[in-house]
């Protein structure tokens, strides 16, 4: 099966069966179209700085991943721009000469002698998205009556929420209470 040709597909024809062998990268690319994060809109250029090594069961790419990506708040749905970098460290090997095809992730072949970095863009980018981003540790959030955003100014709604399963007592006054 053919690779499909782009920014992301990474030749790698002179590093074939040569251990030892190795390049610096150094890459700007465009988002792969199935990076698959909702409420994160990830922006290009991706980068990808490192070295791709040719060892005795394939290539390995070790270097770091980083792209900006633009997400809310979540406390006060407030657009962050955030980078978000991390460490990758995969081996990619020719499926036709490896003794146990069944230990081949999907993604990480050797294909026509190219890599085609989707997947490891994927894999290293999603889970280095903070799970719940935050415009800074002491966010206020938003108020729970009126929606005000915290942070700018009080809104000076009362929150009296009550536990229903104390409600019956609710009316209960004591010789003593001056309420």
């Amino acid at each position: 099966m053919p690779v499909p040709r782009s920014d992301r597909v990474l030749n790698v024809v002179d590093l074939l069966d040569r251990p030892g062998a190795s390049r610096r990268l150094d890459l700007s690319m465009g988002v792969p179209q199935d990076l698959g994060m909702t409420l994160v809109d990830v922006s290009e250029p991706l980068s990808l700085v490192g070295v791709v090594e040719s060892v005795v069961d394939g290539l390995l790419v070790r270097g770091r991943v980083s792209a900006t990506v633009r997400t809310g708040c979540a406390r006060c749905l407030v657009d962050l721009d955030l980078v978000v970098a991390c460490d990758v460290i995969e081996l990619f090997c020719d499926p036709g000469r490896s003794d146990a095809d069944d230990a081949l992730e999907a993604g990480y072949e050797i294909r026509e002698g190219s890599l085609d970095l989707d997947t490891l863009l994927r894999d290293a980018l999603v889970p280095a998205v903070p799970y719940q981003p935050l415009c800074s540790p002491a966010c206020q959030g938003l108020c729970g009556s009126c929606g005000a955003n915290l942070n700018q100014a009080d809104c000076g709604c009362v929150d009296l929420v009550t536990d229903p399963r104390w409600a019956a007592l609710e009316g209960l006054r004591l010789a003593d209470d001056a309420s």
